[in-house]
């Protein structure tokens, strides 16, 4: 193949050959491969007088070279498809959709292409499987592509809740993660799913564990396990077999009172003592000592991390968001509120009062809660001031 010339205006036509020639050997690809994994763009200096279009054991790669010239063909093609009336462009679905991919795949960011794809899947010219695999292909190579994602969840809403892979759209999330550190689009995609189906908590609890040893400065990670979390508390859950041991709580409070409990009983009795057990429900009850339990591991965890690694932002931020987690649950069932919703996003006003109920409450009518208070404020002046703001650890009087 010829390179590309732009400053000479006689061979505009011979690009657009050469163009139409490549983006046809890509559809061609995708006509051949319904199972691509991957797309790149292979950086290339020359061209070296073949065809720059790679399909290898289902990945697909473009040169750089002609990947500008290709996209502002395939992009000039598109535009002058949308200036015909919908029912016309929908009537040359086939030739749309070739330049739609390749624009797409190069750059996945233009919200009006995606737009025209939905246009066409609600004419029923696409094929939700084959669309689901070309978004997942489009992050392949740009794992934050926010478009791509939103892509997939207007997909999805076509579909029931039982007849959709949330383990392999959670496998998704998790690569794109894994490419792009603080990929917000990906983790709030991951959010979404965890939300529209709650039956994958208990993996999700080991999988976040894994990304967090794996990623220790990513604090997205951190961020959606304190939401897993909530979640599952506000969903009463909790796993019969962890409440057997509860080694991590039990670890934490010997830590706080130098004491020796050994059964759930004894935990709640330290943790919400005179509480109505009837009231509260053993569901919720069970539920609180399985959610303060992880929240303890990740607490230690976070202190392993530290002396592993040393200091972390996203270690302390967590640690305190844990340790945040633990106080405020108590703090509700002490006070009351047996249903203990824990469900954020809270509202700024929600937040505002229950940060005045913090300040308000007697922490030191409770021995588990005091010992905490009095231990979390050796850990210096910075720390102090945060349990002070955002606990209503109140020790400028003496008490602590």
């Amino acid at each position: 193949m010829k390179k590309f010339n732009k400053m000479d205006p006689d061979l505009d036509n011979e690009q657009s050959v050469l163009c139409e020639k490549i983006i046809n050997d890509i559809n061609t690809v995708f006509l051949k491969d319904i199972e691509l994994t991957s797309f790149e763009i292979i950086p290339t200096v020359l061209n070296r007088n073949k065809s720059p279009v790679i399909h290898v054991e289902h990945n697909l790669g473009l040169e750089s070279w002609c990947a500008k010239h290709v996209y502002d063909h395939a992009h000039k093609m598109l535009m002058n498809y949308k200036k015909q009336s919908l029912q016309r462009y929908v009537q040359q679905s086939e030739i749309v959709l070739k330049y739609l991919n390749v624009a797409l795949l190069i750059n996945p960011d233009v919200t009006g292409f995606w737009h025209i794809r939905r246009q066409l899947m609600q004419k029923n010219r696409l094929k939700m499987n084959r669309e689901l695999k070309f978004s997942a292909l489009v992050l392949s190579k740009k794992p934050k592509s926010n478009e791509a994602f939103a892509y997939r969840r207007w997909l999805f809403s076509f579909q029931s809740a039982e007849s959709i892979d949330w383990h392999l759209e959670i496998g998704i999330c998790e690569r794109c993660a894994d490419r792009s550190s603080s990929n917000y689009h990906a983790w709030s995609h991951r959010q979404w799913v965890l939300q529209n189906s709650p039956t994958i908590i208990r993996a999700e609890i080991m999988r976040s564990e894994k990304f967090m040893r794996k990623h220790i400065s990513d604090y997205s990670s951190y961020h959606y396990r304190q939401l897993l979390i909530a979640q599952a508390y506000h969903l009463s859950y909790y796993d019969a077999e962890e409440l057997q041991h509860l080694h991590d709580l039990k670890e934490l409070i010997n830590y706080y009172l130098i004491a020796d409990v050994q059964c759930p009983t004894q935990i709640l009795d330290l943790l919400l003592p005179g509480i109505d057990h009837s009231a509260i429900g053993e569901q919720r009850l069970k539920s609180f000592l399985y959610c303060c339990n992880l929240s303890a591991h990740d607490m230690r965890l976070c202190d392993d991390q530290k002396n592993m690694y040393g200091e972390r932002e996203s270690f302390e931020l967590h640690r305190r968001a844990s340790l945040k987690f633990i106080v405020e649950q108590c703090v509700r069932l002490l006070s009351g509120d047996w249903v203990g919703m824990y469900s954020p996003p809270a509202t700024p006003e929600q937040k505002q009062q229950f940060n005045m109920h913090l300040r308000k409450f007697d922490y030191n009518s409770y021995e588990f809660l005091l010992a905490l208070k009095k231990s979390e404020g050796l850990l210096g002046p910075k720390h102090r001031k945060w349990c002070s703001l955002f606990l209503g650890f109140d020790y400028e009087s003496g008490a602590a």
